[in-house]
């Protein structure tokens, strides 16, 4: 009843809500929760961009969080960013392609384990994300997707839960993982995005080992605020691209905190 109460009350206030002027840095996963048809989730991703591009502007990650930290916010513009977190195929395959179609780049932010990973590994992983029939990326799909210009950020080894880990394990999942993505691309990892999201899964402790390692750190929660833990902590607000279109108003119309 809940769940039915919240979907009714976002369908009929985000109905007649607008997007808010400012940089919104979308979180997601995929295009849909279960494996279909590719061209169900290319028709559904293609016209969630365009129907985002009728009030909004897409930007990069690397211009959006420069701005970002700078103060530079549109005072009349919606601008939009997009990252993707876990390697599911479909950031590949769809996902990619049709940001590019729209002339952007996303932000991809991968658990090095899981990528060429095999079915007993993917099993367990992606019941730790909740999804029981995604596949991953290759490696020579992430590489590509590097070359074509598309950020590859860090999201730590496994998915694993920081707020159940040892000071010894989230130094492991974070420094083994920067370290994969950096030979297997030849490059610089600055950008990292904690797993589940939410602060409760990323102590302060947590925090102070993860800049060490990385420049640039997002959450996926808090979305109100542009920053979380006094400017340490860069917020996403999570968003499918197969939810409708009211509820993506909805969220993006809160009037953002610096």
């Amino acid at each position: 009843m809940r769940k039915r109460l919240r979907t009714i009350f976002l369908h009929t206030v985000g109905s007649i809500k607008r997007a808010k002027p400012g940089i919104h840095i979308i979180n997601s996963h995929y295009v849909s929760a279960k494996e279909v048809n590719e061209e169900y989730n290319y028709r559904t991703f293609d016209a969630y961009l365009k129907d985002l591009n009728t009030y909004a502007s897409f930007i990069n990650l690397e211009e959006a969080t420069s701005n970002i930290l700078q103060n530079n916010l549109p005072k009349k513009k919606v601008l939009i960013t997009f990252t993707f977190d876990d390697g599911f195929e479909e950031c590949y395959t769809i996902i990619a392609p049709l940001l590019e179609k729209y002339n952007c780049r996303g932000a991809f932010f991968i658990n090095a384990n899981y990528i060429n990973s095999d079915k007993s590994y993917q099993q367990g992983f992606n019941e730790r994300v909740a999804i029981t029939t995604k596949k991953p990326m290759t490696w020579i799909q992430v590489i590509d997707l590097h070359e074509r210009g598309h950020l590859i950020g860090s999201h730590n080894l496994d998915h694993s839960n920081f707020a159940n880990l040892s000071i010894a394990e989230i130094d492991f999942q974070l420094k083994k993982n920067k370290e994969i993505l950096e030979e297997k691309l030849n490059y610089k990892c600055e950008y990292f995005a904690w797993t589940y999201g939410q602060l409760q899964h990323f102590p302060l402790e947590a925090l102070k080992l993860t800049e060490k390692y990385h420049k640039y750190i997002f959450s996926g929660t808090n979305y109100r605020n542009y920053f979380s833990y006094s400017g340490r902590v860069l917020n996403r607000r999570h968003l499918e691209s197969n939810w409708p279109k009211s509820h993506l108003k909805y969220f993006l119309s809160f009037k953002k905190k610096h």
